[in-house]
């Protein structure tokens, strides 16, 4: 910086010689806070300035996990629904029938929860190949088909272990003429876990893709089905057989199974869903996603 002297010629001043608030403005005669207040003020807007990001970003997560979460929250409680409608009907065929079904849905539901924590892994499997960004689409559709092999594996071995419902029931006191009528229900009733771990897979891959409002759907309508089919082979309405605690797992199969159909047609509607051909080749085994599908859905 310059400065005029008596003489009237000019000479550089070094900036050290300069008032401490024109040397921190760098502008001569301006008015300025010293360093110890504007370190302070600078210092409170950028926490003001971080503060807003952060909550930004926190509110942000929470939106989207309450768009995710709620959908969900809403199909358990439908599909909760679904199993109370079965009991409902069942209910009024007398205290024998009510104790059987209540007792085979506890057997069946039990092991029905287990085997959904193996065959729901998949949306972890996916939730990493996506955060990978490498492979994706390729990633995705191995462990959606994997998970869909396991879930017919573990359906196939629970509905055979069904089979043995009224020996398990024997085995734990129930009386004799209860555990023969949970016995034929379970039997029918096991085969419906085949569709019901293929609609848990479906609903993980949906989910895990950004798309969990297909799940409230799909139960939605099977709180409808439910009802309908249970009014139909539980008591012979609409011109059906009265097929009594045996329509109402015939029911609970059909239920299930139009879950999965609906499950596939909204697949192969929403384009990002079906960009991934989950379904093309179906018998193309990957035995290391499997497996760790196994490992991570034991626990």
């Amino acid at each position: 910086m310059r400065a005029v002297t008596p003489g009237g010629w000019r000479r550089r001043l070094p900036v050290a010689s300069l008032p401490q608030a024109e040397a921190k403005t760098g502008r001569r005669g301006a008015r300025s806070f010293p360093a110890s207040v504007g370190a302070p003020i600078r210092a409170g807007f950028m926490s003001d300035a971080g503060t807003f990001e952060r909550g930004g970003a926190w509110r942000t997560e929470i939106s989207a996990m309450l768009a995710l979460a709620w959908p969900l929250a809403a199909a358990n409680l439908l599909q909760m629904l679904v199993w109370a409608i079965d009991v409902m009907f069942i209910a009024r065929l007398g205290t024998v029938p009510l104790a059987a079904a209540s007792l085979s849905f506890a057997l069946f539901g039990t092991m029905m929860w287990a085997m959904t924590g193996l065959t729901g892994m998949v949306s972890a499997l996916i939730a990493a190949a996506l955060g990978r960004g490498t492979g994706v689409v390729r990633e995705v559709r191995r462990a959606t088909r994997m998970a869909l092999w396991l879930a017919v594996i573990s359906a196939v071995i629970l509905a055979l272990a069904m089979h043995q419902g009224e020996a398990l029931m024997l085995a734990t006191g129930q009386q004799a003429d209860i555990s023969a009528e949970a016995g034929r229900f379970l039997a029918v009733l096991g085969w419906a876990a085949v569709p019901m771990l293929i609609c848990n897979v479906l609903r993980s891959y949906v989910s895990a893709l950004g798309r969990p409002v297909f799940a409230t759907l799909v139960v939605g309508l099977q709180v409808g089905i439910a009802a309908l089919g249970n009014y139909a082979l539980v008591f012979g309405n609409l011109g059906m057989p009265a097929w009594g605690m045996l329509g109402s797992a015939i029911a609970s199969s059909v239920t299930t199974w139009l879950g999965v159909l609906a499950y596939v047609a909204l697949i192969f509607s929403d384009r990002k869903l079906r960009a991934f051909h989950i379904f093309g080749r179906w018998w193309s085994p990957d035995w290391s996603y499997l497996w760790r599908l196994i490992v991570l859905g034991a626990p």
